[in-house]
Order: C-alpha cells, then sequence, then structure tokens
C-alpha cells in the first residue's frame, strides 16, 4: 500500500471541504444582501451598492466551486491511483474502496455535483472495465461503480 496515496487524497478532499464551507458562507452573505436590497428603492444609492455586492459574491463563489471541484478531482485522481495499485498487487482488501466512499459520502452529505475533469471520467471508466474481468476486491467494484452513477459517468 502507498500511504502517500491515501494521505493525499485525504489531504484534498480536507481541501475541498474547507472551501464549500468558504461556499456555504458567500451563499448566506448573498441571501443577507438579497434581504437588505428588498427593502430599498431602486433609485437609493444603497440598491446599486447592494448589486454589486451580489455580482462580487457571484464571481467569488464561481471561483470557490472552480477550487473546490479541482480538489475533488485531485481526491479521485489518487484513489484511482491507489485502486490501480491494489489491483496490479492482487490485494484482498482494497483502501481505495475507503478512499471512494469517503469521496462520494462527501458528495452526497454536502449535496455537490463537482465538475469531473475528462481525465478522471477516463479513469473512472477504463478501472471500472478492468474491474468487470478482473477478480478484484468486492469493496472496490462497489465503490466505484457506486462513484460512477453519483457522478453520473457513463
Amino acid at each position: 500500500m502507498n500511504t502517500n496515496l491515501v494521505q493525499f487524497s485525504a489531504a484534498e478532499l480536507a481541501q475541498a471541504n474547507s472551501i464549500q464551507q468558504q461556499i456555504s458562507q458567500k451563499e448566506f452573505e448573498m441571501k443577507l444582501v438579497d434581504i437588505n436590497s428588498m427593502h430599498l428603492s431602486n433609485q437609493d444609492a444603497s440598491s446599486y451598492f447592494y448589486q454589486q455586492r451580489k455580482q462580487s459574491l457571484v464571481i467569488e463563489i464561481s471561483n470557490l466551486k472552480a477550487q473546490r471541484d479541482s480538489h475533488i478531482n485531485e481526491a479521485l485522481t489518487y484513489a484511482l491511483t491507489q485502486a490501480e495499485r491494489e489491483l496490479n498487487q492482487h490485494l484482498t482488501f482494497s483502501n481505495a474502496s475507503l478512499l471512494l466512499s469517503n469521496i462520494r459520502s462527501f458528495l452526497s452529505i454536502q449535496n455537490i455535483r463537482p465538475v469531473v475533469s475528462l481525465p478522471v471520467t477516463l479513469k473512472i471508466s477504463l478501472l471500472n472495465s478492468r474491474l468487470q474481468r478482473s477478480v478484484g476486491p468486492i469493496s472496490l467494484k462497489r465503490e466505484l461503480l457506486n462513484v460512477r452513477m453519483q457522478l453520473q459517468i457513463p
């Protein structure tokens, strides 16, 4: 087992979680701006300020989501690389299945639908095909299938 891959995947997921907390905070701020702006007339100078603040928050949230998705993709990459190594070593217990389960749980709990990069999508599809033809760990097959379904990867 390569503990570095496990640690790197966990660290990337922790980064994604930290950024998700920032996103939630910014979304809350945007709701407060919306509430405050409802009580203003369109002619009010502060109305312009609230529109500018809202636009700024939209941009910040968009940038944070891109960063979060990047960390999720990295966490997936490390987990999938770990899975490939475990398959090559013919291990019966899969740490990669635990990593994939953690990622999947994070996405479910936070209700996140990340933008998955093409290399990660291809790696998931290739690894799934390889697992279909081999006698790999059942837990890894199950978790990879669950990740594919959750991310809607064909």
